[in-house]
């Protein structure tokens, strides 16, 4: 790459031009038929739904929305449930999730539409693409959960959290629990406990998040494990000719770098894969947009500016 160079605001690595200077996001309240929605908004262009993982809070995602927003019209909002989001007044799923991201581009007026997901909010986007697939112009997955067939745990692991997930489904049970991460004295065991079974890294602040986690949420992140414990995608006859964009890191201690691009080559005719080298499967703390910038723009770039 040549040497950088700045001009009003852009900054230019050889061919590479992208803005310093992040948009400004704003954020509002949006009512739809299955939730009242916390959403952040950012950029203009072509839209881009950005379907979150758990536990996420707007403030938690503004750099990449940011950093997105150099390409497109960004939506992001927090799962029903989670943050300012209300819950769905059925239980939780997928299916749900699909569904709302439609009422969110029907209410906003669009008929095709970008969609990205990362971790959890893989397997969000992926059934959101499954019903939505004719009006998605491009899918974009960061370390995405497909399936349990991605994770990189034992039969033996998988069996026991299924049970502990079975167990957590009894209300009894889930107020212990609450009770149990609300309190002082044993919040420290149960992170612990949690980091172990679930193979989850020290550097997601779960002493932290977890005390002032509601027991709505409990139920609802308890609905989201079994989905990623159980969930298996069905095979069409003919792979999809959308675009996808797929980058996760070959050390990911969550999933199966190999096993989970399968997955996607089994759906998808075109993958443009890429293979990052992060320790981590979540980052210890949110990526920053100069940080976006320099790892991620000139792939993302490139995969934007293909023809459909």
């Amino acid at each position: 790459m040549g040497a950088c160079e700045i001009t009003d605001g852009v900054q230019i690595k050889g061919e590479i031009m992208y803005n310093i200077q992040p948009t400004t996001c704003k954020t509002y309240f949006i009512d739809l038929p299955l939730s009242r929605l916390h959403v952040m908004e950012a950029g203009t262009g072509e839209p881009l739904i950005i379907v979150p993982a758990t536990i996420s809070e707007l403030e938690n995602w503004r750099s990449l929305a940011q950093f997105m927003a150099q390409w497109f019209r960004v939506y992001f909002f927090e799962l029903p449930g989670h943050g300012q989001s209300e819950p769905f007044k059925e239980n939780f799923s997928s299916h749900q999730v699909a569904e709302l991201v439609k009422q969110l581009v029907d209410t906003t007026g669009y008929d095709h539409f970008n969609l990205m997901g990362f971790s959890f909010g893989g397997i969000l986007a992926m059934r959101t693409f499954k019903l939505l697939a004719p009006r998605i112009d491009r899918l974009i997955l960061i370390a995405p959960c497909l399936g349990q067939r991605a994770l990189s745990f034992s039969s033996l692991r998988l069996k026991l959290l299924l049970k502990f997930n079975h167990l957590l489904s009894r209300p009894k049970a889930q107020a212990r629990f609450v009770r149990l991460i609300h309190n002082d004295r044993t919040i420290s065991m149960m992170v612990k406990t949690i980091q172990k079974f679930g193979k989850l890294e020290d550097t997601i602040p779960l002493k932290k998040k977890l005390p002032r986690t509601q027991a709505s949420t409990i139920s609802v992140l308890n609905a989201q494990v079994r989905e990623i414990l159980t969930t298996e995608f069905d095979v069409e006859p003919v792979k999809y000719q959308t675009p996808c964009y797929f980058a996760m890191s070959i050390y990911d201690p969550l999933l199966r770098f190999e096993t989970t691009l399968d997955i996607l080559k089994k759906h998808f005719e075109g993958v443009s894969a890429v293979r990052l080298k992060y320790p981590f499967h979540q980052p210890p703390a949110p990526f920053t947009y100069a940080e976006l910038n320099r790892d991620f723009y000139e792939t993302v770039d490139v995969f934007i500016k293909t023809k459909l």
